[in-house]
């Protein structure tokens, strides 16, 4: 199966990620219905005819699940949702008849090729076409995405906050391998990025392993396909203890010349920058929407 890494956008603030269901195994016969609630979000505009990213705007979505063990059927409530700058109000609508397959208690996907648009007050939009649905949902780790093209013409893409890069066996986290954690404030157009498990080359010699360092007020930049984090002259925070949550500030490994790209639309990431004497510079994917097509 080939996999399709779904485009996405960032979040605002921070994600309020909740469930309504408990733990328990699904069982085929007796349906379970669950509430997910993302709130703070933002949907990012792309408009597909110029591509290039047009629009960025806060937005709260809830999904409304009922699933047995293999399938479900979900609706995506969504409010406070503009499709470009030009729109004079914002809408909210509710998308309808979705269906979806339950990979596990925590793992769901869902597509549609064309959804019903109501009002809130249950009428029928009728100005508006919404296709090309399509999501994921992992509650475990509190990770979702999902995108919706508007009439043709807008691209709406919708994600969490926090950004991971992907690690072995897509697990969320590696005790020991190297990996990145992106955290962007749309508002300020600011970002911090968290580094695990990173070794800097001098020469010949390598430095010690950090566990946790991260690299704080970077400039954020919208591009076509994502985001340009830039910054320079940065003192990055070293993190120590058992949970690793005691920070200190490093300028000692000061940071230069930071650029990193988040690719939104393919799921991938670059990072480059200078520190200790030497180089650091990577590319891989990032931990968003596994999409199997």
């Amino acid at each position: 199966m080939k996999k399709f890494l779904l485009s996405l956008a960032l979040v605002a603030t921070a994600l309020a990620f909740t469930s309504c269901s408990d733990d328990e195994p699904v069982v085929q016969d007796e349906p379970i219905k669950e509430t997910i609630v993302g709130r703070g979000l933002i949907s990012s505009v792309i408009t597909i005819a110029q591509n290039k990213a047009t629009y960025i705007e806060t937005a709260d979505y809830t999904f409304n699940i009922e699933r047995t063990k293999n399938d479900a059927k979900m609706s995506i409530l969504a409010n406070d949702v503009k499709f470009d700058s030009h729109m004079p109000v914002k809408v909210s609508f509710l998308l309808d008849d979705i269906k979806a397959i339950c990979y596990d208690n925590n793992t769901i996907m869902f597509n549609a090729t064309k959804v019903k648009m109501y009002k809130t007050t249950g009428e029928e939009y009728t100005g508006y076409e919404i296709t090309n649905v399509q999501g994921y949902i992992d509650s475990k780790n509190g990770v979702y995405s999902f995108e919706y093209v508007v009439n043709g013409t807008w691209r709406i893409i919708v994600c969490n906050s926090t950004i991971r890069t992907c690690v072995t066996n897509n697990d969320y986290t590696a005790p020991a391998e190297l990996y990145y954690t992106y955290q962007i404030d749309i508002a300020a157009m600011k970002a911090e990025v968290f580094i695990y498990n990173v070794q800097f080359q001098v020469g010949d010699a390598m430095s010690p392993v950090l566990k946790k360092i991260s690299v704080p007020e970077l400039d954020v930049t919208a591009t076509a396909t994502g985001l340009e984090l830039t910054g320079d002259n940065i003192v990055p925070t070293y993190y120590t203890g058992a949970n690793l949550d005691q920070a200190t500030p490093y300028p000692a490994l000061a940071v230069t010349n930071f650029k990193s790209t988040l690719n939104l639309r393919n799921g991938e990431h670059t990072i480059f920058f200078n520190c200790h004497g030497g180089e650091h510079q990577v590319r891989n994917l990032l931990y968003l929407n596994l999409w199997d097509s």
